[in-house]
This record gives structure tokens, sequence and C-alpha cells, in this order.
């Protein structure tokens, strides 16, 4: 993890109260870990204040990769859970499934017919699905941004909080509002992204985006022995083996969250790594308590609400509900310019 962990990076620099209109998606992976919260869930709760915000969990694009009905069903319950524990107000913003909206699949259909193939061929994502999957390189795989590209369009959001590893995706769907806007008159407006004080964070590992499906993951809500046991498997400064060899927190994965969970104290602990007069198992130590107390209150909401799991159906059907009127008529704009049937 590089300096930049704590350095906000934005392509836009909205200000709260602006009237802006916020937008983003996450897949239904389950509970959320760190990386999801420093990478992106931090701006969905601070932005919720502020903006009309609208949060959306892509069960659609889920089904890019997962064909068990179970697996998704559960997944999707499991990240709601963690975002409205991790502070999303369902009174402030609003959390919807995508499936439960039809209208996102109309407007990617229709969106798709302004997009070129090679500008989908040419995304990460797309490559790299293609080779971590090269036995199911489905035609929903193909369609993917042009999907994220509705997802957004749709609401005809200003802003979208994500992580830095979907810049290409943002700018692909920036790229497709403007060839729409060109061909058929201004009618969205282009999102810009809006990137975390953690754009980009390491798993355990030290090397790798933090990421479930590589196992380098620090967990938010397991039990506090799974938690302490993955911060002590972090890989640190690989030039110090040994107590006396002064580290270099600057490279070091562990300091460098450190910058995130202790903000007041975070520049001793550096200077005790410099001096070797600290060592990585008490700093990944103190990374744990402190890690515990940064999440304590989400974590207590969390065993509230897996105790009423109904709550999470609600939230989801009403926050669907609440956007009916708004895709419905985004859809007989698209309509009306592009010569198809009035939207009834």
């Amino acid at each position: 993890m590089t300096d930049t962990m704590t350095q906000p990076t934005t392509s836009a620099s909205p200000q709260p109260g602006s009237g802006g209109r916020v937008f983003s998606g996450v897949q239904p992976s389950g509970l959320p870990h760190v990386g999801n919260h420093l990478g992106a869930f931090s701006n969905y709760i601070a932005m919720q204040d502020g903006f009309e915000s609208i949060y959306c969990i892509v069960d659609y694009h889920a089904l890019t990769s997962t064909h068990d009905a179970e697996v998704i069903r559960t997944a999707t319950t499991e990240m709601a859970l963690g975002l409205l524990a991790l502070g999303l107000d369902p009174e402030k913003a609003v959390l919807f499934r995508q499936s439960d909206r039809l209208e996102h699949i109309e407007l990617m259909w229709l969106l798709a017919s302004v997009t070129p193939m090679g500008w989908v061929e040419r995304t990460p994502s797309f490559k790299e699905k293609r080779r971590n999957q090269p036995d199911d390189v489905n035609l929903a795989l193909f369609n993917y941004p042009v999907l994220q590209a509705a997802d957004i369009a749709i609401y005809k959001a200003d802003y979208v909080p994500v992580g830095k590893d979907q810049a290409a995706h943002l700018e692909l769907a920036r790229e497709i509002v403007r060839a729409f806007n060109t061909r058929y008159g201004e009618t969205f407006p282009e999102p810009q992204a809006v990137f975390s004080d953690a754009p980009i964070v390491k798993g355990t590992d030290g090397e790798n985006k933090m990421s479930k499906s590589l196992g380098n993951v620090i967990e938010i809500f397991a039990d506090e022995e799974t938690i302490r046991r993955q911060v002590m498997s972090m890989v640190t400064d690989t030039q110090r083996q040994r107590l006396s060899d002064p580290g270099r927190p600057e490279v070091c994965n562990v300091c460098q969250m450190h910058r995130i969970f202790s903000p007041d104290d975070y520049e001793e602990i550096w200077e005790g790594e410099r001096s070797a007069t600290t060592g990585c198992v008490a700093t990944k130590s103190l990374l744990v308590e402190r890690m515990l107390g940064y999440f304590g209150e989400a974590r207590e909401r969390y065993a509230e609400l897996k105790a009423k799991p109904q709550i999470v159906e609600e939230v989801l059907a009403a926050g669907a509900d609440t956007l009916a009127p708004r895709a419905a008529e985004t859809l007989a704009e698209c309509h009306d310019r592009m010569g198809l049937a009035p939207r009834r």
C-alpha cells in the first residue's frame, strides 16, 4: 500500500448540499470486508449527507460468474446487511436490489446500440474475467460494462463513489452516455468518479488488492479471533528480518493501515518501526485493537440486524419502489428521442 492510501483522489470535487445525485453499485459478494469499506463504502456513508444518494446491489452483474441461485440470494442479503450495519441510513439514502428494477436491462439495450464492441473489449475487467473463467465467457460478461453504464445513467447520476479499480469502467460509462447524447441529444450527465481516501487497499499478502477471491481479506463482522488471525498474518516490510532491523513504514502494509485506524498517533507508531523499538508483532496487535474499536458500533448494529432479517428485505423493496417513477421517466425520454413506442 502506498502513501496514496490516505490522500483523497477524485475526478470531481462535489460539495455537500450541492444538489448532486450520487449512484454506486456493489457486487453481492457477501458480508463486506475492510477493503470494501475503505475503498468505497466509507464514501457511500459520507455522501448520504448532503447528496441525493442511490446505492444498488448488482445481482444481475453477479450472474456473469455465479450460477448458484442460493449463493446469489444469500450474498445479496449479507451485503445489504453489512451496508446497513456500517451506517447506510435508509432515511438518507436509497438502497435497492438491481433485479427489482427491470428498467436497468432495457436501458442497457438502448445504450448498447451506441456502444462499439471495441470499447467493451478493452476494459480491464473483461480481459481479467476472460482469463479467470475461460470456460464461461458468456455474453452477459461482455455486456457487463454497458449494464454498468445503464445502472448509473438511468438515475442521471452526477457522481459515482467507487474504488480506484473501477476507474476504467466509469470512464467507459462516460464515453457511452457521451455517444448517446451526441446521437440523440443531451439526455444524460457525464458521471464523475469520487474515490475514497484509500482508493486502493492491499490485502494481507501485501501485494494484491484485498479480495475474497484471493483469500487476502480482513473481515469486519467475523469473530474477534478470526480478525486477529487475519491481521497477524499480514505481510509487513519484507526487508525487516529481525526486531533490531529498522523498518520502512512507507512500504509496510500494516503501518499504512494505521494511517486510517490510528489517525492520532500513527506517526509515533511509524517512528517505533523506523527506530526498531517496536516489532511487527506488536504493531499488528495494536492494529487489531484499533480496528475492533473503529468498527465497534457497526459490529453491534450487525448483530441487531441479523436478528431481524425481515428488515433488510423491507429496505431493499422500499428502495426499489421509490426509484420506479424516476426509472420510468428516463426510459420514456429515451423512447421519445430514439423513435420508439411511447412507454406505458
